[in-house]
């Protein structure tokens, strides 16, 4: 298998860097519009070779696609390389516009190609002992969601810090409830002005599932600590995923609240008891993705963040936008 992967910025190298592990595949091309970056990749990889700019290296002999650029590009770059006949995975968020993901999604399947997302967290041995968790049955029925993701910086002009960071929350949600929230609420601002396109750096979204539960995302570019903290209540245990914190990443705790009818002075009764870490067999997210990525196009089957997985992200994205226009009014999630 002959793989292209376009842009070698940020996140484009470490594609490269975890495809060279996969002996099936043959070759790795590196394309960048910025030449150099592609041939300073090129030289610290086996099996890697500069291919030319995309869209014209989507002609040359490749299987596959993985897009790792702006945005903004996505739609464009990825109908390219479905039109060539490229299976394609493209980095969150999917695309800029929900019309975009429809486009992309009727056009794979046309042509009888894979397209998937990069939905990272998806794939990350934490996550899925969470959703392991939850479908037990352990946690119970799950009232709601919190999550920071905060941190000094990457920040961006292409989008604001909810279409940057808050997809791997919305992942993660999702992976957990089965489900996408009926209507939206969002409030941001930006504290750091960027001199041509000015984007929220700090953002708070809250999302109604129905029946009760909710989940909170908050989303920040401009903090002194970086925090990546989420909580996940049930009404039996719940559960706490601190994902920088090596080792010991998710703690379950036996706690929450009595029968409200037990006898008790108080109400409600409250349960404090054991607090559990799960021991989590590591595997580097980025590789697990990417090996389902290449098990998805050998067996002929959906991936399982496929291009629909990426469209109902963007439509929660798109009403997140159209939340913080009407300063935070709740808006209905399309579907």
């Amino acid at each position: 298998m002959r793989i292209l992967v376009v842009g070698v910025g940020y996140w484009g190298p470490n594609i490269v860097r975890n495809l060279v592990d996969f002996p099936e595949v043959e070759a790795i091309g590196i394309s960048d519009l910025d030449r150099a970056k592609a041939e300073k990749v090129a030289v610290r990889f086996p099996r890697t070779h500069v291919a030319r700019p995309a869209p014209d290296a989507f002609s040359d002999g490749y299987d596959a696609a993985v897009i790792v650029t702006p945005v903004d590009s996505h739609a464009g770059l990825a109908t390219a390389a479905l039109e060539k006949g490229l299976h394609v995975m493209v980095e969150k968020p999917l695309t800029r516009t929900s019309e975009e993901a429809k486009a992309l999604i009727a056009k794979a399947e046309a042509v009888n190609r894979r397209l998937m997302v990069g939905h990272v967290f998806h794939y990350k041995p934490e996550v899925r002992k969470l959703v392991d968790l939850v479908k037990s049955g352990e946690l119970g029925n799950i009232r709601y969601l919190d999550s920071v993701r905060i941190n000094l910086g990457l920040f961006r002009s292409d989008v604001n810090v909810l279409w940057d960071l808050a997809p791997h929350d919305l992942t993660i949600f999702e992976a957990l409830l089965d489900r996408v929230p009926k209507r939206v609420s969002a409030i941001g601002a930006v504290h750091v002005v960027h001199p041509v396109m000015p984007q929220e750096t700090m953002a708070y979204l809250t999302l109604d599932y129905g029946d009760g539960c909710l989940g909170h995302v908050h989303v920040n570019w401009f903090s002194p600590v970086k925090k990546r903290l989420m909580i996940i209540a049930g009404d039996k245990k719940m559960a706490v995923y601190d994902d920088i914190t090596p080792g010991e990443a998710i703690r379950v705790y036996d706690h929450g609240t009595y029968d409200p009818k037990a006898e008790t002075p108080f109400y409600p009764a409250l349960r404090s008891g054991d607090i559990l870490i799960p021991q989590i067999k590591q595997e580097e997210p980025l590789k697990v993705e990417l090996r389902e990525f290449l098990a998805s196009i050998k067996e002929g089957r959906p991936p399982a963040t496929d291009g629909r997985a990426g469209l109902r992200i963007v439509q929660i994205l798109e009403a997140a936008m159209r939340s913080l226009k009407s300063e935070g009014k709740f808006v209905d999630v399309e579907r």
